[in-house]
């Protein structure tokens, strides 16, 4: 197995991982790259989007799922903007983009 030493951000080593050869730990996107959703999912103002991140556990990389959910909304000068925050009208949006997160993490997960 390799071991991958982590570094701090004053650039001092931490302790070593161990990594199944012909593996590569998971490499958290630098500040200047942007993460982008695996999939993302809209139904008229609301949208889901899926992250995936791999962790090592146990020496072998895993995928962990996660969900974001939000409401597009033109502000009085016609700005879009964005919020978490849903109306009682948009919760059946809600609802509906979480069953297609469900079953397609449920399909990502069944692949492995």
């Amino acid at each position: 197995m390799d071991k991958v030493t982590k570094k701090t951000k004053d650039g001092s080593a931490t302790k070593a991982e161990e990594i199944p050869a012909g593996r590569t730990p998971a490499n958290p996107a630098s500040h200047d790259e942007k993460r982008h959703p695996e999939k993302s999912f809209r139904l008229d103002d609301v949208s889901l989007s899926v992250w995936m991140r791999t962790y090592p556990v146990r020496g072998v990389l895993t995928k962990f799922w996660s969900i974001t959910v939000e409401r597009s909304y033109k502000d009085r000068n016609g700005a879009w903007r964005y919020t978490r925050s849903f109306d009682p009208e948009s919760l059946g949006k809600v609802v509906s983009l979480c069953q297609q997160a469900s079953e397609y993490v449920s399909a990502q997960q069944a692949a492995r």
